[in-house]
């Protein structure tokens, strides 16, 4: 095999490996403020003017007195530890939302000090403007009918960083009888954009958020939207809790009709996608054209097709023609440099992912194991130097697209080709005595997995994580690394100081098993 996979599948470990996922402290620069307002639990609305030494009560009323706002002349809002409730907050443009502050030496730790806001009564948490920064909160149990129960884009583009976004839902709409599976219900359990909204998502933590019946249990976008999704942790969010209509696929995320997108470097552990529903972990459908890179899906679940990610083109629609099959420069999905590792689906042939209805793209520099099947149907794909170690499906085609190329990787699994043709060339493959120009030669992997015996745990519920204590040190850093004990899967949160952290409740464990990182000895 061509020596440039070797490198290829090094540098996969470089950049997935070393970076931390989920909400981070960042320092706020005040300079840059032409006002600061201050929101305290013990601040008043009547008696305070909402300095530092006499602050407001509610994050509402802040917002309100917020005013002569401009590019040159933005607010921002520090909020101190405490519970925040009360009505739906309506952003104004140029207002910036800073949570995490000591509320005696306003000193900034957000997960020391937790900025909670909990709205009640059915309401939506946040409807957002353009030029917003939401920084460094908890917003946990909105219950909303409608879309977006947390935070709402209507064509708006904020900045949503290092927050804790926990066991937020949608309801399913009231007297909801489309005619048609597929219909589109009330998206985004807790975030939610829409025509044109483009914010970027960073650094957040995305735990048990949940639709009845909608797309994206945690984020979703629809129509011409371009959103930027980086370094998050997306766990145990659900959707289709009461769907009888198919309409929830995305367990974690969804991107739909001729949205563009980046979604790079997040976690997606343990979503799942309810009620007869595609993709446990992300969605992308209709024409939209989307960037999947660097990311990382474990144990994420359908009930339906693709258990981590799937990639549609068409609409699943029976009362109308299909749509002409856009050009290139209109719709291309591009998916590389992730892993899909102990992925599932009900029929076992997607577990990792299913590339279908037209769709076209690329699936480049993957790692794909311990998943029950990787399928493209009738699609038109490059896939190029991946090391596949589950059963692969490349069937089906339509006149009018390309030929499938399947060239320089490592197939080690059974290789399934029918109802299509496709180039496959110069892959290292178990089945390479059936397609002439390949070869079958034993994958050799370098040999970094780790057993490790586990002398104490402990779970941390209000942070997500169980930190544990191992008989012996661990020298290199386990950061960000797939790890498995019994049937449960994981990803290290962080490694330091002989604690290991992993996303999600262990603390019954007495061993675990660090998978190997799948790069390719020399």
């Amino acid at each position: 095999m061509k020596a440039k996979i070797a490198i290829l599948f090094l540098l996969i470990v470089v950049c997935s490996f070393a970076q931390l996922k989920g909400p981070i402290t960042n320092q706020v620069d005040l300079g840059k403020y032409s006002h600061l307002l201050f929101v305290s639990e013990n601040g008043s609305d009547e008696k305070n003017n909402g300095t530092k030494e006499n602050p407001f009560k509610t994050i509402q009323y802040a917002v309100s007195k917020a005013n002569n706002l401009t590019e040159s002349t933005r607010t921002a809002i520090l909020v101190a530890e405490g519970i925040y409730e009360g009505e739906t907050i309506h952003f104004k443009k140029f207002i910036d939302l800073f949570g995490g502050f000591n509320k005696d030496s306003w000193e900034r730790d957000v997960k020391l000090y937790k900025s909670a806001i909990n709205i009640k009564n059915e309401q939506r948490t946040i409807i957002t403007s353009d030029n917003n920064i939401i920084d460094g909160f908890t917003i946990s149990n909105a219950v909303f009918r409608g879309k977006g129960a947390a935070i709402l884009c209507d064509g708006t583009s904020p900045v949503i960083t290092n927050n804790i976004f926990i066991n937020n839902q949608t309801l399913k709409p009231l007297d909801w009888n489309p005619k048609y599976w597929h219909d589109t219900a009330n998206d985004g359990g807790a975030v939610y954009g829409k025509d044109g909204a483009s914010p970027l998502i960073k650094n957040n933590l995305f735990v048990s958020n949940k639709t009845e019946n909608g797309r994206g249990a945690a984020v979703a976008f629809d129509n011409e939207c371009d959103p930027k999704i980086i370094d998050n942790v997306f766990y145990r969010n659900e959707t289709g809790l009461d769907d009888p209509m198919r309409s929830s696929d995305g367990g974690a995320v969804s991107i739909f009709r001729w949205c563009k997108g980046l979604i790079e470097g997040n976690i997606f552990l343990s979503n799942y996608a309810g009620a007869k529903n595609d993709a446990g972990g992300v969605f992308i459908a209709l024409w939209s054209s989307t960037i999947v890179k660097d990311n990382i899906f474990v144990d994420n679940e359908s009930t339906d097709d693709a258990g981590a990610l799937f990639v549609g083109g068409q609409e699943h629609r029976y009362d109308a023609p299909l749509d002409p099959f856009p050009s290139k420069e209109d719709f291309y999905v591009t998916i590389d440099n992730n892993y899909f590792v102990g992925n599932r689906n009900p029929s076992m042939n997607s577990g990792a992912m299913r590339f279908t209805m037209e769709s076209r793209g690329e699936f480049t520099n993957n790692v794909v194991a311990y998943n029950n099947g990787v399928y493209f149907q009738r699609s038109e794909t490059k896939i190029t130097d991946n090391i596949i170690l589950d059963n692969m499906l490349v069937i089906e085609t339509k006149e009018y697209l390309d030929k499938t190329i399947i060239k320089d990787n490592f197939i080690w699994a059974d290789f399934t080709l029918d109802e299509t043709e496709a180039v496959i060339e110069n892959n290292n493959m178990l089945d390479a005595d059936k397609y002439p120009g390949n070869i079958n030669k034993p994958l050799v992997l370098n040999n970094d997995g780790i057993e490790l015996s586990i002398l104490s745990a402990y779970y941390l519920k209000d942070k997500s994580h169980t930190e544990l204590i191992t008989a012996f040190d661990v020298k290199d850093d386990l950061t960000n690394r797939i790890i498995k004990s019994g049937d449960k899967w994981s990803v290290v949160k962080s490694h330091k100081n002989g604690v290991i952290q992993i996303w999600g409740n262990f603390s019954a464990i007495t061993s675990l098993q660090v998978l190997p990182t799948y790069t390719l000895k020399e």
